[in-house]
């Protein structure tokens, strides 16, 4: 078999799928076996365990009950007055009788002690000097367990339980009974958990007191980390290496004298138990295995001879003989390949005369697409010796980016389909219509008898789009910002004139949209400043050359500056030739005044917080909000992320914003206004009395403040018909729960008659000019220690 073969390749596939198969039956059976060979040996441990642990409750619980009774005895020995001797010769006789393997002794108080056998203690032993009688003397009444020890009389490891006896004049002695640990532990000796296993009995220090055959006693098991692995193994198993072997061990410590017991299942006899359970799996594998490739060689063999015939007639369509026929009857899907392979050659030249169309005209419009218009327009001019008038017209649909956030963009898609229809139906007939981008539209009208009739026509252009446009039973008024460039008057290169028609477009735009411009030299001087104000704004965002001055808004009725308004100025050289609206204006076209407003913010956020640190009034800051910030989907989210981000009061925080900004999509930009109100922002209209303003309009708008407008402050002192008229709209504002602010107040004529229209807050160059933070903030200290003296 050849490697690059279909057959050998499908032999290598089933092979593969085979041995991966097996593969993971066989790693599942093991991972199976391996966990229900463990949960066995387990519960074996844990039942030997178990077991272990009662045998030595019961013994200490005999044993304590025994030193109870005999504690019991001695003390109505006691009351008859009996001898030491006496006490001995009881003590002898219950010895005989108890139940409990234990030798009996009893320490006087006197220094004098019986014990079984006393016969052979040395001279020097002292009973109060033992452990077992300090630990008595200690814990009068209570039954102590001291640590296993050697006994030097009976040449044993014994555990000692002493208890002191208590009459009513004090302490009569203690009594104890020695217990030997071999015979307590003589289960454990003879325990063995499967083949390898076995338990522990460890001392409190780690030491092991006995095991299967006590060949490791007296060893350390855990060394310094035997608190921490007794601990562990209390709750579960924990692996562990003892002599080179790895186990599985499980612990449970002995209360009465810090004693455990631990439990040892053998890894290696668990994995050796696995490897023979497997053996007969592996092999019954391996047999299918090869059964398998012998069946799928030759089945491969046989469903590859059709595809060797379809591949020499596939040698021939790759010379250029189209007239082939493929014929195969033999299996379903062979069939299939050859009626696919003879509607191949029928659908090439459609898909090429396709292609050649998908790369010529736009697919949703069906119009000519940038790069055909392209070439169109270079030909026509190449073409025309003679010169004769062409206009390039660049339409621009005015928000249209508004439409797909709100409505989406399958509405948006319908949309300019509609755009398509209109500028097809314009009245010229010599006319090319191109889509260039997403809501971006070129006309080429060419053969022009004047300028004049360029103008027509794009006056022409924007008449059709006074009429509204109905899209799913929406109706919607959509405009279009129109720029013309004109040949051979402007240029004579096809991508200069799309350039120039492009400024001219740009230029209708930031006239106020919904118009048409003709391309002059201007225009490009215009530009080229636009450009210099854009590059200067990114530089001030990136190295902090903009900076914030504050004017005071002024309480009559508190009497005190209760509000400062924020206002962005600039310290860049870049910047430094245009004023703060030319930079704003350029901001909004570009998008960058989205970065702007959330630099503002966040200045204005840290300022008040440094200022309201030392003010008994807390007073608020005022920022201006641009209408493009507004229509951004995370316009709230941006708010709320900036004020929590600064951990100021959003009570201190209020947006000034323009009515020509809520009128743009007024639903959803109402909506957002209401959020931030219900995170406790105040909302100031500015401007007011300039826009759309009406009682209705303003009665159901989600605000907290009206600003009016300089240019009715200005008019006040120049008629009495003024004055009403800003009085009239203080008092309406009042009605419907509004305050009002009135912005540049200049004379003292003007405050005292806002003051007498009870206007809320009054701002201008009467109070002050906007100054820097320094100076605002000594503004405020001195108003605030100006008040206090007051008070």
């Amino acid at each position: 078999m050849k490697i690059k073969s279909i057959k050998f390749w499908t032999t290598t596939l089933i092979v593969s799928m085979c041995i991966v198969t097996m593969s993971l039956f066989i790693l599942l059976s093991y991972k199976n076996l391996n966990e229900s060979l463990e949960q066995l040996y387990k519960k074996e441990a844990e039942s030997i365990l178990m077991q272990t642990f009662l045998s030595f409750g019961y013994q200490f619980l005999t044993v304590e009950n025994t030193l109870e009774q005999l504690s019991n005895s001695l003390l109505l020995l006691n009351d008859y007055a009996s001898s030491n001797d006496e006490i001995a010769s009881m003590l002898e006789e219950l010895q005989k009788d108890s139940i409990v393997n234990g030798k009996i002794m009893y320490g006087f108080t006197n220094g004098e002690f019986y014990r079984e056998e006393y016969k052979d203690i040395p001279e020097s032993y002292r009973p109060a000097e033992q452990v077992w009688y300090k630990l008595a003397m200690q814990n009068p009444g209570e039954v102590n367990w001291t640590e296993p020890y050697f006994d030097y009389v009976t040449q044993e490891i014994i555990i000692t339980a002493s208890k002191s006896v208590m009459g009513p004049k004090g302490m009569l002695g203690v009594i104890a009974l020695d217990m030997n640990l071999h015979e307590m532990s003589s289960q454990i000796s003879n325990s063995k958990i499967g083949e390898d296993g076995f338990v522990l009995l460890l001392s409190s220090n780690g030491t092991i007191l006995a095991n299967r055959d006590n060949h490791m006693i007296g060893e350390t098991l855990f060394g310094a980390q035997h608190s921490k692995i007794i601990k562990d193994t209390e709750k579960s198993y924990v692996s562990y290496t003892i002599q080179n072997k790895d186990y599985i061990v499980r612990a449970r410590p002995i209360v009465e004298n810090d004693m455990s017991i631990v439990t040892a299942i053998s890894k290696e006899e668990i994995i050796r138990n696995l490897i023979n359970r497997h053996q007969p799996i592996l092999g019954i594998g391996l047999f299918c295995l090869l059964l398998f490739g012998v069946i799928a060689y030759f089945a491969t063999l046989r469903g590859v001879r059709p595809l060797k015939k379809l591949g020499k007639l596939m040698i021939s369509v790759e010379n250029g003989n189209y007239n082939v026929q493929a014929n195969a009857n033999d299996y379903e899907e062979i069939e299939r390949l050859a009626n696919g392979f003879n509607s191949m050659i029928l659908a090439i030249k459609t898909r090429e005369d396709k292609i050649k169309h998908l790369a010529s005209y736009d697919s949703l419009t069906g119009l000519l697409n940038r790069r055909s218009l392209q070439e169109l327009l270079t030909a026509s001019l190449e073409n025309d010796p003679s010169g004769r008038l062409k206009a390039v017209i660049f339409v621009d649909l005015d928000n249209f980016k508004t439409v797909n956030d709100t409505l989406g963009h399958s509405f948006g898609d319908k949309l300019i389909e509609e755009v398509a229809k209109k500028l097809n139906a314009l009245s010229s007939v010599h006319k090319d219509v191109a889509r260039i981008s997403g809501d971006e539209f070129i006309v080429v009208m060419h053969d022009l008898e004047s300028i004049e009739q360029a103008r027509n026509l794009a006056e022409e252009i924007i008449q059709q789009f006074d009429i509204p446009i109905t899209v799913e039973s929406r109706i919607l008024n959509v405009t279009a910002s129109v720029g013309v460039s004109l040949y051979p008057l402007h240029t004579n290169a096809s991508e200069e004139l799309l350039k120039l028609a492009d400024m001219a477009m740009y230029q209708a735009k930031s006239s106020g949209k919904n118009g048409y411009r003709i391309f002059d030299e201007r225009m490009k001087q215009q530009l080229e400043e636009k450009f210099k104000i854009e590059l200067g704004i990114r530089e001030c965002l990136d190295k902090d050359g903009f900076e914030l001055f504050f004017q005071p808004l002024f309480k009559p009725e508190e009497g005190r500056i209760a509000s400062i308004e924020a206002l962005l100025r600039t310290n860049s050289p870049a910047l430094s030739n245009y004023n703060t609206l030319q930079i704003i204006q350029v901001a909004e076209l570009t998008g960058q005044i989205v970065e702007i407003d959330k630099w503002v913010l966040k200045q204005a956020c840290s300022t008040i917080q440094k200022i309201n640190k030392n003010m008994e009034h807390p007073v608020s800051i005022a920022v201006n909000i641009s209408a493009v910030h507004i229509m951004q989907q995370d316009f709230v989210d941006n708010i709320r992320e900036i004020i929590e981000a600064s951990g100021v009061s959003p009570s201190w925080i209020e947006l000034e914003i323009t009515e020509t900004a809520l009128m743009k999509s007024f639903d959803l930009n109402k909506q957002k206004l209401v959020d931030l109100q219900k995170f406790g922002i105040s909302i100031h209209l500015d401007d007011f009395g300039t826009g759309y303003s009406s009682l209705s309009y303003l009665n159901s708008l989600p605000i907290n403040h009206v600003k009016i407008d300089k240019s009715f402050v200005d008019g006040m002192l120049q008629s009495e018909k003024d004055g009403k008229f800003i009085e009239t709209i203080i008092n309406l504002a009042h009605t419907i729960g509004l305050h009002v602010v009135a912005e540049g107040v200049e004379h003292r004529e003007q405050f005292e008659m806002l003051r007498s229209y009870n206007c809320e807050l009054i701002q201008g160059y009467y109070i002050s000019k906007p100054v820097s933070y320094e100076e605002i903030n000594n503004l405020l200290r001195q108003e605030q220690k100006t008040l206090q003296v007051r008070i």
